[in-house]
């Protein structure tokens, strides 16, 4: 990119009382706003921001400018203010054409992130740029191979965006380190890639996406355990909110399914992950068909829900809401779970998935328990009808909390090493 118009200090003709003034203007808008910032730091304050057009100059192109003001009291401040000004300066030398190359890896903003924070450091961008730029990273990627990274992928689709933003910064601070160092840019490309690697493994993109899925389902359990226990099911406008609620929370997991799909297209390592989140929706699906049912039955079809049936549906609603939380202890547990892992560690792993077992066995007697107090107590048939169907949701989605949990029990021993 061209180089930004001549900044300058105004030498006194424009002091202000007790401060010098700094002129700068820029034909970028990002980049002014890029040294605008870093003269911030260094407490100026700015007057006179302004975007303007001057016949003659830059072939009519309109350009940025604005007045720093600095507190120097005197020389050995005017000079500090200088010294500290001028280590800024070198950061704007080819920050436009480096802006547009990380905008290869992530989007413009934080292109401009890693820019700020890697001038931050002191560390810039000159050096990444002379090492090779964006080819340090591509070799890195196509390096890793095709279970990691295929032609055209960007690094924050794969990575995540906070990882990306954090792996380019440390990248332009190590190319940043060697090149002054005088070492050969084969030894950076090596770093680069070896720091990608750690990037890649700390990382639990996989686990990620189960347990935001995994969230999403206990919140539509913990949403039936506390409409129960706040008698929502004879409040139909709260039941109705609810029902709301648990329809977004279900097209929410629904997404990460779509998400989970789109990965495993292009990745095989995904899918298994894709194929176990598939069965976790059903999970989504039965507790949100529970909370609609609910609020059907809080329109008018809640007779004889007193007493016993009451006590009943919240039982059910209770193991339901504890399976739901074993199998995110599971989850969380299965995240960390590598061939160094403790004993300790597995044994938390297999008892969380043990009590998920447990619970979809006690669900289905408190089922029945459910079905024996209806029959004893609701005669309107509209009433039996929905509570029951209401009651064989919640126990359904605890049917798919036990293939989900098997499923991820195959998946962790696999990741260890032993086949099941």
């Amino acid at each position: 990119g061209r180089n930004p118009l001549p900044f300058r200090p105004s030498g006194g003709e424009r002091q202000r009382e007790g401060g010098e003034d700094v002129n700068y203007s820029d034909l970028h808008r990002q980049r002014f706003a890029f040294f605008r910032a870093m003269l911030v730091e260094l407490g100026a304050d700015w007057s006179g921001l302004e975007t303007r057009t001057t016949a003659g100059l830059n072939a009519g192109e309109a350009y940025h400018v604005g007045t720093a003001t600095f507190a120097c009291r005197d020389e050995l401040g005017l000079q500090r203010m200088l010294e500290d000004i001028g280590a800024r300066i070198v950061f704007l030398i080819d920050w436009n054409r480096a802006r547009k190359r990380l905008q290869q890896f992530v989007d413009k903003s934080d292109a401009v992130t890693v820019l700020a924070e890697a001038a931050k450091c002191g560390a810039g961008h000159m050096g990444w740029l002379a090492a090779g730029g964006e080819r340090l990273i591509y070799t890195a990627m196509q390096a890793l191979g095709a279970d990691y990274f295929h032609v055209g992928d960007r690094l924050d689709q794969v990575i995540g965006a906070t990882q990306a933003r954090a792996f380019l910064i440390e990248v332009l601070k190590l190319a940043s380190q060697a090149m002054r160092q005088r070492q050969p840019v084969a030894l950076i490309e090596d770093e680069t890639r070896l720091l990608l690697v750690r990037y890649l493994l700390r990382r639990r993109d996989e686990f990620d996406l189960l347990a935001e899925h995994a969230a999403y389902c206990h919140e539509l359990a913990m949403g039936v355990r506390d409409a129960l226990v706040h008698g929502r099911q004879y409040d139909r406008k709260a039941a109705l909110g609810l029902a709301e609620r648990a329809k977004e929370w279900e097209r929410q997991a629904d997404l990460l399914v779509m998400r989970s799909r789109r990965r495993a297209e292009r990745h095989p390592r995904w899918d298994p992950f894709s194929r176990l989140i598939e069965r976790a929706d059903d999970v989504a699906d039965f507790l949100e068909e529970a909370i609609f049912l609910l609020s059907l039955i809080a329109d008018g079809h809640h007779r004889g829900w007193q007493g016993e049936v009451q006590q009943a549906m919240q039982r059910l609603a209770d193991g339901v809401l504890a399976a739901m939380q074993d199998q995110v202890r599971a989850l969380a547990v299965a995240s960390t779970l590598n061939e160094q892992s403790s004993g300790t560690d597995h044994e938390e792993f297999v008892a969380a998935l043990w009590r998920v077992l447990n619970a979809e066995r006690q669900c289905d007697g408190l089922l029945r328990e459910v079905r024996r107090v209806l029959a004893e107590h609701v005669s309107d048939c509209a009433t039996l009808s929905l509570s029951t169907d209401f009651a064989n949701a919640l126990e359904q989605s605890t049917d798919a909390l036990l293939a989900t949990g098997y499923g991820l029990r195959k998946l962790s021993f696999n990741r260890l090493g032993g086949e099941i």
